[in-house]
């Protein structure tokens, strides 16, 4: 399913005070194909890393369950962000200014690259010890938690999945009817969520959950999961 399918269930009925929907005329293959190649030539670079929270008008958390054979080079969990920055126009939920899908693994992985790091004098003692305390309040949660199903943490990074940036990554925390998720920027930690569970697809390749970080309200009160 694309984005835009998806999230037409929810920006459909969403109020428009905060928000401007976009949408584009139909094209012929021909200006598609002509449309997908001034895209490509002007796409802005992956190899970006979070952008300053401080620009952040809001973002959007989506949860993907790929099932457990997901694939050669797939996990089976992965949550992608859709950031939405202060530029002075108004919100349009279609058009993120960054996104990336971060794939979701055992917490010992990601703190054996950020031991790694910090072996090769990449990574700083206090950067080193964020993900540490991360994989341990992974390790608390699953031991302690009533009904916990998994606690897994990801890279926020750049395709192919070769280059991470240090001190950002996700901590998702789960259970059968909660999810938490929590953004780690260096020192910074956002919380998003509520997760709510997706009953307006039941399509296989829709997001399972959704969530916002919507700390000036523009487009909370769509997310109610109903």
């Amino acid at each position: 399913m694309h984005d835009s399918e998806w999230l037409d269930a929810f920006i459909g009925g969403a109020s428009t005070n905060n928000a401007s929907i976009i949408t584009k005329p139909k094209t012929t293959s021909a200006e598609s194909s002509s449309e997908r190649k001034k895209d490509r030539k002007n796409s802005k670079p992956w190899f970006t890393p979070f952008p300053p929270i401080d620009r952040v008008q809001a973002m959007r958390a989506q949860f993907f369950d790929n099932g457990p054979m997901p694939g050669k080079g797939k996990t089976q969990h992965t949550m992608k962000l859709r950031v939405y920055l202060d530029d002075g126009q108004p919100l349009n939920q279609r058009n993120p200014h960054w996104h990336r899908v971060v794939e979701l693994i055992e917490p010992k992985k990601v703190v054996a690259w950020a031991e790694q790091e910090h072996a090769e004098g990449k990574l700083s003692v206090a950067g080193l010890d964020r993900y540490r305390d991360a994989a341990n309040t992974a390790t608390a949660w699953m031991r302690d938690e009533p009904g916990a199903l998994w606690a897994k943490m990801g890279h926020i990074g750049s395709p192919p999945g070769s280059h991470y940036f240090h001190g950002q990554f996700l901590l998702v925390l789960t259970r059968e009817d909660e999810m938490e998720a929590r953004l780690h920027l260096d020192e910074a930690v956002i919380e998003v969520g509520p997760f709510y569970a997706n009953k307006r697809s039941s399509k296989a390749n829709a997001p399972k959950r959704h969530a916002l970080y919507d700390p000036h309200g523009l487009i909370a009160g769509t997310e109610d999961g109903e």
